[in-house]
């Protein structure tokens, strides 16, 4: 018997005992229990875990980087996968298909690494070929993914601390499993691009932070109403260089980036950036957004018609209404917002409003504002005077910079 039955088995054995003490029939024949319990073993059974969304590069549009990986799983001395998909998660994995493993790349990886990088990150996923092709493994791994799927639905009439109690034990035996088979191929990886996993290592942190950071000041306020941007991994590359150029981490960053980067390695990077980007509302919201939204229309869109709604609907606060009069702005209705999040809003629409500074995008700080001279507003900084200590004299000093300017 597969080790997926005789789990299933286990379960309703388990259920029987936790059923038939409770029967007030206790002279019900066990045999009945048994039976009613083991009927959602055919449903569990044909639990299909879904498949990741992913993106599927057009067939021989990314020659080169399956060229790439193959170069990889033959120092290796394992299988290849039987294709590469792409995926906007900052992740890497082997995910099973009827056709075989399929290699899943993170594209975020792709667009900031560079191809040595891109190598040395792949390998130990890639040593876990082997793993992925066994048999047992693959049923263990099955069985886990519906576990999973069951303890979140329910599967009736097995009670659900049933259900969580089998999933919880053999998770801990998967986790184990999964660590050996981890631990493996690191070890086996080791031979394949040595420098390159170290700065794989070190950089895939860096992409994980600055995607985060772009996801959550651009693009997911730009999902929430109703429109895609469509070049995520471009501005993730904008983003990362002018993190570099602003810290630490711009140490080397020139060298670094005269080298090839590794979406190089596909034929249309363009097209596949807008793909993935696509994608990117699926697999962070759970939900597709159908309008594709241009950068260059991000401010008119998105931006601006947010904050004026937030400008108007902050609430009847002394602050605000002397912000209102200091900047000229016309009086509103109040609403009922947050006082900080209005406060912010009143501060860049009047500045906006009087022709003292434009709006603009930076793909690490997100929506912000820029004086004639073409300089940052320190918006946070006047606000801040403001809520903390009732300050206006900072906004005061800059509307004054900022006439003198016109």
């Amino acid at each position: 018997m597969a080790a997926g039955s005789w789990i299933a088995l286990a379960v309703a054995v388990c259920a029987v005992l936790v059923i038939v003490p409770a029967t007030p029939y206790g002279l019900v024949p066990a045999a009945v229990v048994l039976g009613l319990c083991a009927w959602p073993l055919v449903r569990f059974r044909r639990i299909a875990p879904p498949a990741s969304p992913t993106v599927s590069p057009a067939s021989g549009s990314c020659g080169e980087l399956m060229l790439a990986v193959r170069q990889v799983t033959a120092a290796l001395g394992v299988s290849e996968p039987a294709t590469i998909e792409l995926s906007p998660d900052c992740d890497a994995w082997l995910e099973p298909r009827p056709n075989g493993p399929v290699l899943v790349i993170g594209a975020p990886f792709l667009w900031w690494l560079r191809v040595s990088e891109l190598r040395g990150l792949l390998a130990p996923v890639l040593a876990g070929m082997d793993a992925a092709h066994d048999s047992l493994v693959a049923r263990a791994r099955r069985l886990i993914r519906r576990l999973d799927i069951a303890e979140r639905r329910g599967c009736p009439p097995w009670p659900k601390t049933v259900v969580a109690t089998v999933a919880a034990a053999c998770r801990i035996r998967a986790e184990a499993m999964e660590r050996a088979i981890g631990a493996a191929a690191a070890e086996r990886a080791r031979v394949v691009e040595p420098a390159g996993r170290v700065y794989a290592h070190e950089q895939a942190g860096l992409v994980a932070v600055g995607w985060d950071r772009l996801l959550t000041r651009l693009a997911m306020p730009a999902w929430k109403r109703g429109y895609a941007p469509e070049t995520l991994n471009a501005a993730l590359v904008a983003a990362l260089t002018e993190l570099g150029q602003r810290d630490r981490v711009g140490v080397g960053l020139a060298d670094r980036l005269t080298e090839r980067p590794a979406c190089d390695l596909l034929d249309e990077p363009g097209e596949v950036d807008r793909a993935v980007s696509a994608l990117a509302p699926e697999v962070y919201q759970g939900k597709t957004v159908e309008q594709v939204l241009p950068w260059s229309r991000y401010v008119k869109r998105v931006a601006e018609p947010a904050l004026r709604a937030e400008a108007a609907q902050a609430p009847d606060h002394p602050l605000i209404s002397k912000v209102r009069s200091l900047l000229e702005v016309p009086a509103q209705t109040h609403g009922s917002g947050e006082l900080a999040a209005g406060l912010r809003a009143v501060v860049q629409c009047g500045l906006v409003d009087r022709g003292d500074a434009v709006w603009d995008v930076d793909w690490l700080d997100g929506v912000i504002l820029r004086d004639r001279a073409g300089l940052v507003v320190p918006i946070d900084e006047l606000v801040h005077g403001l809520l903390d200590n009732a300050d206006f004299a900072a906004v005061r000093d800059w509307v004054g910079y900022a006439t003198g300017l016109r």
